[in-house]
């Protein structure tokens, strides 16, 4: 392309892109649908090209047009992601008494009771293991499906945590009960306000070159990332899923904010206070998701390196900690009183399609081979691509996410010279999180569900977003341009492979979704 031309370009580039999308969309009235997908794949291409005048604007400066787009971005991504989870009656409370456990645990609270009152607890007591499901479908009794059952009682499952910040003040400020998948749009717009909030943040204070389109759509695509699942099935699972996911990105950005932006030291500890709080409560909606609290020991030993340890400081450390004992006090508590164990949260008397009551951590050869095995294939198995719409079904975090193979990169020495930052333990935290998580949905399941890989999909981003980060900043110009490249066309990778995935989930319940295949031409 000529020098002239390409100057021409990038001084018209508002002028230029709408233009494109007009011809695009005018060749598809008359060649097609394909024509859309080829158009617009272009237009991308070009728009990001490593020369493009896009990837010259950086996250250096707070320029208020920045802020502008990160908040209209944030708010696209949050309708787009928000809009679909009313539009599958499974889901979205027109079958009554289906999917509403939390409604009804409001109910049950406000009356005095941590049980579930249905009336016909005794179908289960002349049973010798009602956990066992073959037994149960031999003697041909009704029982309620993934509730615990402990002594004659119909016990939540789920984490008690969503019903008392959410379901019991809706209830007590309308009157009427909140449906389960609104929780689930509200928890989902936290989480995308607290990606786009964590990345800005980290951005500022470590990746000053970093260009600002690779800021909005990598922010883009891990919100999206983090959360299609949800906007498939939002309804019980994926409530206390994307609750605990929400508590955790805004506890991660309140105790990077104390670790590293700022330099008050009670400040400090009022943020980390802050971050603990919202830590804690994890543990009261997915145990799983709050074993992410481990990051808090790098991004501690992190905090130490800059400070001198005395008892005072430690007892500030005490006291920004206590919301971990009061909180995990109380669900102790809450645990003895239904399962006379502080420890049990239920998982050992779930009614599901396995006997859990005798599942045991351990450590023997044959759990180890596998976890080592389930993580192999929760994390790499390869994915199976169809010759039909929407070609994609699920596999594994990083076959359904290519992008996430970014993350490989994150302890190359170039990018971790000088260590100014101190990045490392956390890096290196992020990864044996993930491997933890795996790990113990490995042992504590009869076997792996798509949905609970959204329970470190957000980890991965937050990974997968440092290193491209700290990349930027080891790189001259031309090679950073060059990065945003592939960062934001993996970026755009990542969208249209969460939208497919998306219809694949839906289409099991609802196999008519697959006929927009159809109506696009594209199947």
């Amino acid at each position: 392309m000529s020098k002239r031309l390409r100057t021409w370009l990038d001084a018209h580039t508002l002028f230029f892109y709408p233009v494109c999308v007009l011809v695009t969309a005018l060749l598809a009235l008359t060649a097609g649908i394909w024509w859309v997908f080829a158009g617009l794949g272009a237009i991308l291409l070009f728009a990001f090209r490593p020369g493009s005048v896009l990837h010259r604007a950086t996250m250096e400066t707070c320029q208020r047009w920045k802020v502008l787009v990160a908040v209209l971005a944030a708010a696209a991504t949050s309708i787009a992601c928000l809009l679909p989870m009313g539009v599958f009656p499974i889901w979205n409370g027109e079958q009554p008494a289906h999917r509403n456990q939390y409604e009804l645990m409001a109910e049950a609270i406000l009356d005095g009771r941590i049980e579930f009152a249905y009336g016909d607890e005794d179908t289960l007591k002349d049973l010798e293991n009602p956990y066992d499901p073959d037994e149960r479908k031999e003697a041909g009794v009704y029982y309620h499906w993934d509730h615990a059952y402990y002594k004659g009682h119909y016990y939540m499952y789920f984490g008690i945590v969503p019903v008392l910040l959410v379901f019991v003040p809706y209830r007590l400020l309308t009157g009427t009960s909140l449906t389960t998948y609104h929780a689930t749009q509200l928890f989902t717009l936290f989480i995308i306000a607290g990606i786009f909030a964590l990345f800005w943040m980290a951005a500022r204070l470590f990746f000053r070159k970093l260009p600002f389109d690779v800021y909005i759509a990598l922010s883009v695509a891990f919100s999206v990332m983090s959360v299609w699942y949800a906007c498939a099935e939002p309804a019980l699972y994926c409530t206390a899923i994307t609750a605990a996911v929400a508590l955790e990105v805004w506890s991660l950005f309140f105790f990077i904010r104390a670790v590293w932006g700022e330099t008050r030291e009670n400040r400090q500890i009022v943020l980390a206070g802050v971050g603990a709080l919202l830590g804690a409560l994890v543990f009261g909606c997915r145990p799983t998701v709050a074993l992410a609290n481990l990051l808090v020991i790098p991004m501690l030993w992190a905090f130490l390196k800059k400070h001198s340890v005395t008892w005072k400081l430690l007892g500030k450390l005490a006291l920004a900690a206590l919301p971990y004992v009061v909180i995990g006090a109380a669900l102790m508590v809450y645990n003895y009183v239904r399962f006379e164990d502080p420890f049990e949260f239920g998982q050992a008397y779930q009614l599901t399609v396995a006997d859990q009551h005798n599942y045991r951590v351990s450590l023997d050869g044959e759990t180890l081979l596998r976890v080592i095995n389930g993580t192999a294939n929760n994390l790499f198995a390869l994915g199976g691509v169809k010759t039909t719409f929407p070609y994609l079904r699920t596999a594994s975090a990083f076959s359904n996410f290519p992008i996430l193979f970014l993350s490989v990169f994150a302890f190359l020495p170039a990018l971790n010279a000088g260590r100014e930052h101190r990045l490392g333990s956390l890096l290196t935290g992020l990864v044996v999180t993930v491997l933890v998580i795996s790990a113990f949905e490995i042992v504590w399941t009869p076997y792996l569900l798509e949905r609970y890989r959204s329970d470190i999909y957000f980890l991965l981003g937050i990974l997968c977003f440092l290193t491209v980060g700290l990349w930027c900043g080891s790189l001259g110009e031309k090679g950073r341009r060059r990065l945003a490249f592939v960062s934001t066309s993996l970026a755009a990778a990542t969208l249209v492979s969460a939208v497919l995935l998306f219809v694949y989930t839906a289409g099991i319940n609802y196999p008519s979704v697959y006929e927009i295949g159809s109506f696009l031409g594209l199947s």
